[in-house]
């Protein structure tokens, strides 16, 4: 192995390291999103309204967090996957080595984006509308427990039978996620 002076890929090593740690962060904050955050929010007693308005808010807060982490880590394991592919013939380097792996952990970001925009982005927006609904004349509905309109009933079952499906679905997209983290991890040691 060359010297770290004389490495033409002295920049991996740190780069592998913030995408492992940003996979890693990524991965943990949407998967305990399923088993620790949505079920507070499916308590029936709690006014749906409540529970909608909440629902929103996390939503909104994880579209600014999760797409921007994605991307970095999606960016990075290009140009490395990129650099290790001009470099693989090189007896200097360990681009050979590390070549599959980042190209692995590229793919499996670029599949959780798939998966976010063809999978979760649909019940994110239903939950969003159903959310909007529910909230709508609040202050007009009286009391928490008496009953809304009719929109508001059909847009709490909505509300209801989308939060039970993005949380299964979510269980889906931390897999890929935590296999993007796992590639990024071997490729770090590789």
């Amino acid at each position: 192995m060359a010297s770290p002076a004389s490495d033409p890929l002295w920049f991996f090593t740190p780069v592998q390291i913030a995408t492992t740690v940003i996979a890693g962060m990524n991965c943990g904050a949407s998967a305990l999103q399923s088993p620790l955050t949505w079920p507070m929010l499916q308590y029936v007693d709690v006014p749906i309204h409540y529970v909608g308005r909440q629902t929103e808010n996390l939503l909104h807060g994880s579209e600014m967090i999760f797409p921007p982490f994605n991307g970095i880590c999606t960016l990075a394991n290009l140009v490395l996957s990129g650099f290790a592919y001009y470099n693989r013939d090189r007896t200097d380097t360990y681009a050979s080595a590390k070549l599959p792996l980042t190209a692995l952990a590229f793919g499996l970001h670029v599949a959780t984006t798939v998966y976010t925009l063809t999978i979760m982005a649909p019940y994110n927006e239903k939950l969003k509308v159903a959310s909007r609904e529910l909230n709508r004349g609040v202050d007009r509905v009286g009391k928490p427990g008496e009953e809304g309109t009719d929109g508001q009933k059909k847009s709490a079952e909505a509300f209801r039978d989308a939060q039970v499906r993005w949380k299964t679905l979510n269980y889906g997209r931390g897999i890929v996620m935590l296999s993007a983290a796992i590639a990024n991890a071997m490729a770090l040691k590789a």
